[in-house]
């Protein structure tokens, strides 16, 4: 019965901290990754032109994305065929992240770069400081109710995609959908 009744408490505690998330947060798990791209194009308010050249840099990084996307299988076949020591493993380890990391900071480096060539001064900073936030230092606090919440509450809206989202291996899942973003919403723009 205390086993019960701890259970059902747990249960309780876990349901109601899920239920806390401030509602855009709830709403954000839902939404297909190519409503956020589609946010973020529309709030940097991109010409056709940015959009064609956003979609020629992205044709032209989807080879090396396709590269690290791959990196797994090869990994994983290098372990399948591996029969060395302990120490030939910990260098087979380190040699493939360090190519890993090595290719994705070549990634970043291209997008950012292309990024720059691409965006207006006030785009980028707008993409860097976070796409939908209320422009000037007026960012909402924290409610002082809502301090001792189990869950805090972001300062900054959930929908305000940053930079940083835009990196690493989030930069190759996002790439594809980019891609057909763009040319959906050029298509959308001509037509």
């Amino acid at each position: 019965m205390r086993n019960a009744i701890l259970g059902l408490t747990l249960a309780g505690i876990l349901g109601g901290m899920a239920f806390a998330q401030p509602w855009p947060m709830r709403l954000g798990a839902s939404m297909p990754t190519e409503t956020f791209v589609l946010i973020w194009i529309s709030a940097l308010e991109l010409s056709s032109a940015q959009m064609e050249s956003l979609l020629k840099l992205v044709d032209e990084l989807m080879p090396l994305r396709d590269e690290i996307a791959g990196m797994p299988e090869k990994f994983h076949e290098d372990l399948l065929r591996f029969t060395g020591t302990t120490e030939e493993l910990r260098e087979l380890l380190s040699a493939y992240r360090n190519e890993l990391q090595e290719k994705l900071q070549t990634l970043e480096d291209k997008f950012a770069d292309g990024l720059k060539k691409i965006l207006t001064v006030a785009q980028w900073e707008k993409l860097q400081r976070g796409l939908l936030l209320e422009e000037g230092p007026a960012l909402r606090k924290t409610p002082t109710w809502w301090r001792g919440a189990p869950r805090a509450q972001p300062e900054r809206p959930s929908l305000g995609v940053r930079l940083e989202l835009w990196r690493g291996m989030t930069l190759v899942r996002i790439l594809p959908v980019l891609k057909e973003a763009l040319a959906d919403k050029l298509a959308a723009v001509k037509g």
